[in-house]
């Protein structure tokens, strides 16, 4: 167990903490399957746990360990009606350890050790996972189950059939979900998507006539921005160069804004260039989010090529969608009022950002 001290220090400092920009909820469950029988640790974040039991009794914004201990039992309790394992559609029987603080990359959390004894040796695992979900809708169940890690992002059983290509698949799914929920990221795609279909002739700007010109320009940029962030994910992933997360999270803001700011004055024509120099902190960005899910390195390669695939599918899905619309009402008002009005709405929000992530 660790001292009283270290626990009180490292309880208190995630309250102390500024909250990190792009950091979700992540609860951590670890399973190794011998024979008919189960064993692991599910870690939870203390912050988490406080804000699904109320832990801080006195209300003095900091857990301490007395609070911690005391809410043991309640604790158990939350996580035995919570997380089922079962082996094949069979349930298995449960047991949950003595718990104990434990000190990861963003915080302190209460490492509940378990054990499950199953009727026979399973093939596949079932998980039903229902923590923080009703008081957190991005929180994420971490899996690592075997040689895969599964990302649970919702109270639904989810089934792991041992030795399969599970993890791929999953990753696939966390990067167009990383897109998709990343409002910085799909920012920075408008802002480049944006003016292609209003471009310069002469000394002129003016509506495109060729909306196969127009996709030619955007499979440029969409290209120049899919490299750019693919070389700075893997060097970052595998540990090659590593960047503090405020100072990469402040950069991304400040690229949206560039990018923003580049619409209205439109000072670089050629917006690949801008996508692949921006592009590059965006794959810090991306990293971090595999870096969170604590993989394995024998995961590395198979979650850097899944996650990778799934932003280019999420962008491309939002490209899609959108330039069409785009090339419809390039002549009129309203693209416009989108072009100009919504570039500087983007860049006001995205100075904020900066603000808020390099001082707060």
């Amino acid at each position: 167990m660790k001292s009283l001290a270290f626990a009180a220090v490292v309880v208190s400092w995630f309250v102390a903490a500024p909250a990190w920009a792009h950091k979700p909820s992540d609860a951590h469950l670890r399973l190794a399957v011998d024979d008919d029988a189960i064993t692991g640790r599910l870690d939870i974040a203390v912050r988490d746990l406080d804000g699904a039991l109320g832990l801080d009794a006195d209300g003095n914004g900091q857990i301490t360990w007395a609070e911690l201990t005391t809410s043991g039992p309640r604790i158990a309790d939350y996580v035995e009606r919570r997380l089922v394992l079962g082996a094949d559609g069979t349930a298995c029987q449960q047991h949950l350890g003595q718990a104990e603080l434990a000190e990861l990359s963003d915080g302190a959390y209460w490492a509940i050790p378990l054990s499950a004894t199953c009727t026979h040796k399973p093939t596949s695992l079932d998980v039903t996972y229902s923590l923080l979900f009703d008081i957190d809708s991005m929180h994420r169940g971490l899996a690592h189950v075997a040689e895969q890690t599964v990302i649970i992002r919702d109270a639904r059983p989810v089934r792991v059939t041992l030795d399969d290509a599970t993890s791929f698949r999953s990753f696939v799914k966390e990067g167009v979900w990383h897109i998709w929920m990343g409002i910085d990221h799909i920012m920075f795609l408008l802002c480049l998507v944006l003016p292609a279909v209003f471009q310069r002739r002469t000394q002129r700007w003016t509506a495109a006539d060729s909306l196969r010109d127009v996709c030619k320009e955007v499979f440029e940029t969409v290209t120049a921005f899919t490299l750019a962030h693919s070389i700075t994910l893997v060097i970052s992933a595998v540990g090659l160069v590593t960047l503090p997360s405020r100072f990469v999270e402040t950069a991304i803001a400040l690229s949206v804004v560039a990018a923003a700011l580049n619409n209205l004055l439109r000072t670089i024509d050629a917006r690949w260039a801008v996508a692949f120099a921006l592009g590059l902190l965006h794959g810090f960005g991306f990293s971090s989010v595999l870096i969170d899910l604590g993989l394995p390195s024998h995961e590395l390669i198979g979650a850097l090529l899944g996650f990778n695939l799934g932003v280019e599918l999420g962008q491309a899905a939002i490209v899609l969608a959108l330039l069409p619309v785009l090339f419809w009402i390039r002549r009129t008002i309203a693209y416009q009022a989108l072009l100009w009005a919504g570039s500087g709405t983007v860049a006001i929000i995205a100075t904020l950002w900066s603000y808020q992530r390099c001082f707060t």
